[in-house]
């Protein structure tokens, strides 16, 4: 049986780098393009190299015209101000895509519904396999608990990320409000100064960017007589790219429509 053939946009990043370490050893998909932004110092570097591993004989290149025709299914790790091209081009050759760019406004999470329509999609602000169980426990814990405790967001990220609060903190964020009833309006991001007594359906974000730190997420929920904690602490960034790799293999031979991690792992 062939392998299913993946092309990567965003390969020169940390997560691309990721992702070409867990392609290069799956035994159901390899890399088959690595795409890179326009005039990016890395055209033409072999991509395993630069992952820290042998050669892969498959170069950066900045052509996803040329990846499309090269892949059966598309891995998106690169930057939001590239999303909609990457998409649209994505559309245009009817390849699957899985999307894992971070820091998505609302119009561009709308332009991943509409694409839907005509192509495979996986959509996940966090790939890991640990996180989605983070997701799927906080739904259960809030909707147990309900407005019984106070619920606080930690995210915790390294000193580069650029988006806050992260995605997946977002998406928690979301989980919550939809299983406790609530609304934005009762979502604070950090404090500062004086405050009135919390109101009970408050729940509040707060962002560290420090250090080398891969990623942390907890969700608290605090009532007068105990402290319930559900978080989780990437260890290595290749949680996520093994997520990744996994959603492209799920998007294998998959009908049009818009798909999750819960979907792909089967949660």
């Amino acid at each position: 049986m062939s392998k299913i053939k993946v092309g990567l946009i965003g390969a020169n990043g940390r997560m691309g780098r990721a992702i070409i370490q867990v392609l290069t050893a799956s035994g159901k998909s390899q890399l088959s393009a690595a795409v890179v932004k326009e005039g990016s110092v890395y055209t033409d570097f072999d991509s395993g190299i630069h992952s820290g591993i042998k050669e892969t004989g498959i170069s950066f290149s900045s052509d996803l015209e040329a990846a499309c025709e090269q892949s059966d299914i598309l891995i998106d790790f690169s930057t939001h101000t590239g999303f909609s091209k990457n998409l649209s081009i994505a559309v245009s050759k009817k390849k699957p895509i899985v999307i894992g760019t971070t820091g998505l406004n609302d119009s561009e999470k709308k332009e991943i519904v509409d694409a839907s329509a005509h192509i495979p999609i996986v959509f996940s602000p966090n790939m890991s396999v640990g996180v989605n169980l983070l997701f799927k426990l906080t739904e259960i814990a809030a909707k147990a608990l309900q407005d019984d405790f106070d619920v606080e967001i930690l995210d915790i990220h390294h000193r580069h990320k650029k988006d806050s609060p992260s995605g997946t903190a977002q998406h928690l964020k979301e989980v919550l409000l939809k299983a406790l009833d609530r609304k934005e309006e009762n979502v604070i991001y950090g404090r500062h100064g004086m405050y009135p007594e919390r109101d009970h359906k408050e729940i509040a974000m707060h962002t560290l960017r420090a250090g080398e730190v891969i990623g942390e997420h907890t969700v608290f929920f605090f009532s007068p007589e105990e402290r319930i904690e559900i978080a989780h602490k990437a260890q290595d960034r290749k949680t996520f790219a093994v997520g990744a790799v996994k959603a492209a293999e799920f998007l294998s031979g998959k009908s049009k429509g818009l798909y999750n991690m819960f979907d792909v792992l089967g949660i």
